[in-house]
């Protein structure tokens, strides 16, 4: 095989020593945050058939229109990869009659992205998400819930103070519809400075635009028509309501008016984390309402909120204690001490120590194996050892040594750690 394809595939990463840790502690984190708020943990499968996202999700979008991983399977059916995880959730919760059951539920999932971008830093083609979602609660209290739950995990991992909470809403269907026709007369005046991509997004969505990193869009940006100036009276009502017990609770935000999400599906209430500083890889949490989902893949009318976050941008972030556990090395000095040393070192495993043996090698192997391995503490067996029922313990940090009864040994390392 050539050296060429002995590497990864572009846009994938290989993980493993200290980013693995980052990478579980981060799901562990979510996953302790999801009980606590009364998530229950949902998996689904990483691909499905193309119309769940290209129903869902909008034909318009970038997601859709660019980076999807589409194939078609052996027996000709089109199917996608998982660009994102909301609408295989919803998919899944029809397919198995749980939203058929008391509302409102609450699920938490993680698991691999795959969307065919242009790799950088914190942006990968195989990326990994924490996703949450709420179904079957409408009040504004339900947003700020979900909001709060992100703050907590953003401040456990660390990366609270590194991000800023941007917020919007896109208001009702009212809101929404009068704002589109503004949008539409305000870029059709300059559809000819648009990029090719929001051209094409002013015939079929406009708001779509308000989402472009493209510079020429940017710069029209600045002039574009508010959301706020079409705002219906029950949908400001929302967003004030949603905006005042922020306040209360002492939640910081920043209003966001070009705030859409990349995503057809968001009603209402829309929010980010981004991070606040130079060089930054922008959004490391997003997520908002989408009220209309269930409706379009079910038929049943469900409102929900949801979030998700990159495990890759958190890591970006996340800081760590990541002083690695010192193992408690079990070193014989010959074959013959072998089996009873073996013996020891499934004593320790089972009380809880983490514990190296080297099965070959001389006792000079077995003792720089455990200096490699920055063990504190190694337990040596010898003849005379194996015969008296005991061990000698090895300190590497004090330079000592003592005979220890085997019976005692776990005690006294308990006392030593």
């Amino acid at each position: 095989m050539s050296d060429h394809k002995l590497q990864p595939v572009r846009g994938t990463k290989d993980l493993f020593g200290d980013e693995i840790k980052i990478f579980n502690h981060i799901i562990s984190v979510a996953k302790n945050k999801s009980e606590f708020f009364g998530f229950e943990e949902l998996q689904t499968p990483i691909f499905e058939f193309s119309e769940v996202f290209e129903r869902n999700l909008g034909e318009t979008s970038d997601i859709v229109s660019k980076e999807v991983y589409k194939f078609p399977d052996r027996g000709d059916n089109m199917l996608t990869l998982r660009p994102e995880l909301t609408a295989s959730v919803v998919r899944a919760l029809t397919s198995n009659g749980e939203l058929q059951q008391i509302l409102p539920k609450k699920f938490f999932s993680y698991g691999p992205i795959f969307r065919y971008d242009r790799p950088q830093k914190g942006r990968q083609r195989q990326f990994n998400q924490i996703n949450f979602e709420i179904f079957g609660e409408e009040n504004f209290y339900c947003d700020v819930e979900a909001i709060l739950l992100a703050t907590s995990i953003l401040k456990d991992l660390g990366v609270l103070n590194k991000t800023t909470l941007e917020i919007n809403s896109l208001g009702c269907a009212e809101t929404k519809k009068n704002y589109e026709l503004a949008l539409t007369q305000y870029f059709g005046k300059f559809k000819n400075d648009l990029s090719k991509d929001s051209q094409i997004r002013l015939e079929k969505n406009p708001l779509r635009i308000l989402d472009s990193k493209e510079p020429q869009d940017i710069e029209l940006l600045a002039d574009a028509p508010k959301i706020s100036n079409f705002f219906s009276a029950e949908a400001k009502s929302r967003f004030d309501s949603i905006l005042n017990l922020l306040d209360k609770l002492g939640v910081k935000y920043l209003v966001n008016q070009s705030l859409v999400r990349g995503l057809d599906y968001y009603t209402s209430t829309v929010f980010e984390f981004v991070m606040n500083f130079e060089g930054a890889q922008n959004t490391v949490l997003a997520g908002g309402r989408y009220d209309n989902l269930v409706e379009k893949m079910s038929g049943k009318k469900v409102p929900a909120i949801g979030f998700a976050a990159g495990i890759e941008r958190l890591m970006l972030l996340a800081k760590l204690n990541l002083e690695k556990s010192r193992p408690v090395a079990v070193n014989y000095i010959s074959e013959n001490e072998k089996y009873y040393a073996f013996e020891i070192v499934q004593k320790l495993r089972y009380a809880g120590f983490i514990t190296e043996f080297v099965l070959d090698g001389n006792f000079k192997k077995q003792m720089k194996r455990a200096s490699q391995n920055n063990s504190r503490f190694v337990v040596i067996i010898g003849e005379s050892e194996m015969q008296n029922g005991e061990v000698s313990v090895k300190d590497f940090d004090n330079s000592t040594e003592q005979k220890v009864k085997q019976e005692l040994l776990i005690h006294y390392l308990e006392g030593k750690i």
